[in-house]
């Protein structure tokens, strides 16, 4: 017997290599072997031929894998395409390099529209973000087209911050005379990157298209009356009703109650994103200290940015949101040494009694407070404070309430849980401290804790959604 069984000599047991190197030296040979057309089988015609390997274009672009016949020797004419542009992106697929150089610009553009034909969006993407960089006031127009053409959001975006940081001088040139649209130039106009003087200018264009675009409002009102007005009214013939305009203004300055419901296109508050804004607090260490802090997380950065702090002190406050202005009533606060509350609203009229830990809300543009607690026992009052600037008793709740949870559903008002009656219908648990919001039909009431007889809280860690249609509370995760 010349061997040993390997039954014998060898563990059963399995074990996976893995060749971390094997798509790159697979690549490598491919990479060696196109240059001289070793084992290519494909080739591609634009002006001259290229031949190159049929799986590696079809691993690379989903339209070479719909566009090559199935014959032996495949070939595949790319009609109107430049084969300088065609030899970059296919030495890109073997190579992973792509040199960009600013002195060759038809280079570029040559091989971005190869690229998009092909579907190649990782080479669409590195020209895209190559030519943001590379916008200055002598190509800006010829890339915004070209975004235009192939739908580039990323570039075109980019041009647009570069013709609002630029727009006092570039509005001006005869490039951005003769080739800006009307819409362009109002869309420009409508927004908050270009000053309100510089706006005015271009009034002499067209003068009725692009009064409508303006943000009057956020002139201040010594300006609007003193200087715009004036001129406003000088250029523009009667028809343009320059009056309305003005006198909408002036009742905006002087309804400073009404703003949030008096939003308009022209009103409305110029935001370039959204952001989560957290407002003051208590901090448990040292010694329940309160704070005035505002800070705001940029969906960009997604860093905390802090903003203009607080009148005072707070805690315990609620917050409600209409038109993009933050409303906050009611508080907490030690700011005289003791325990006080406040009955404040900012921008609003005071509530009746003070209040903390309630539930705040607009609904139909009325403020609406329902709940909370005091000096006095706990409240189940339901206050409103619409356009007149003062606040009413409305029907109050089936029981004193507060530490509860709201939301706005189709017009309705939804209340759960609270500190005394925190019942979860789901789990039959007290719930209180919670947080509910709304998307379209379901009610979603996410966290919050729980307080067995008054001896310890518990995280509530599960969120439900609520159905008011069919009455039915249902597990989220």
């Amino acid at each position: 017997q010349t061997g040993v069984s390997p039954a014998y000599k060898i563990s059963k047991s399995s074990k996976l290599y893995h060749w971390a190197e094997s798509s790159t030296t697979v690549l490598q040979g491919l990479n060696e072997w196109h240059p001289c057309g070793l084992f290519c089988d494909i080739v591609l015609v634009a002006e001259q031929c290229m031949p190159a390997h049929c799986n590696l274009l079809a691993a690379c672009s989903d339209y070479l894998t719909t566009s090559m016949p199935c014959s032996p020797w495949k070939e595949v004419e790319l009609i109107s395409a430049s084969y300088i542009g065609l030899k970059a992106v296919v030495d890109f697929l073997y190579g992973g390099e792509l040199m960009l150089d600013s002195g060759n610009i038809v280079y570029i553009l040559e091989t971005l529209e190869i690229a998009h034909l092909l579907r190649i969006w990782t080479v669409v993407d590195f020209y895209c973000e190559y030519l943001e960089q590379e916008v200055s006031k002598d190509i800006y127009l010829y890339l915004q087209e070209l975004a235009s053409i192939y739908n580039f959001r990323w570039l075109d975006a980019s041009i647009l911050g570069f013709i609002l940081s630029h727009f006092s001088t570039l509005s001006f040139t005869p490039d951005f005379l003769q080739n800006i649209s009307m819409q362009k130039l109002c869309m420009h106009l409508s927004s908050s990157g270009v000053h309100w003087n510089v706006a005015l200018i271009w009034l002499t264009q067209q003068l009725e298209w692009v009064l409508e675009h303006l943000h009057f409002p956020f002139i201040p009102k010594n300006d609007l009356l003193l200087c715009v007005k004036l001129v406003v009214c000088l250029l523009l013939p009667k028809e343009a009703n320059c009056e309305g305009f003005m006198e909408e203004t002036v009742c905006y300055h002087n309804s400073l109650v009404a703003q949030p419901a008096m939003q308009t296109k022209c009103s409305a508050l110029c935001i370039e994103e959204e952001h989560l804004v957290f407002m003051s607090d208590e901090v448990s260490y040292p010694f329940g200290k309160h704070n005035d802090t505002t800070w705001y997380l940029g969906t960009k950065s997604w860093q905390w940015v802090k903003e203009i702090p607080l009148p005072a002190l707070w805690s315990y406050h609620c917050v409600a949101v209409l038109g993009g202005f933050i409303i906050i009533g009611g508080s907490f606060s030690r700011d005289n040494g003791g325990d006080a509350m406040s009955n404040l609203v900012y921008r609003y009229g005071p509530t009746e009694p003070v209040r903390v830990d309630f539930y705040l809300a607009y609904i139909e543009d009325m403020l609406v407070a329902t709940g909370g607690w005091n000096e006095n026992p706990d409240l189940s009052s339901v206050e409103t404070s619409p356009k007149i600037n003062s606040c009413s008793y409305m029907a109050g709740l089936p029981r004193f309430t507060f530490d509860h949870a709201g939301t706005i559903c189709k017009d309705f008002m939804y209340v759960s849980g609270d500190h005394k009656y925190q019942v979860d219908p789901f789990h039959k648990t007290w719930w209180g401290c919670h947080g509910m919001c709304s998307l379209e039909d379901p009610i979603h009431s996410f966290g919050g804790s729980n307080d067995q007889e008054g001896i310890r809280y518990l995280d509530v860690l599960s969120i439900q959604a609520y159905r008011p249609q069919c009455n039915q509370w249902t597990h989220m995760a």
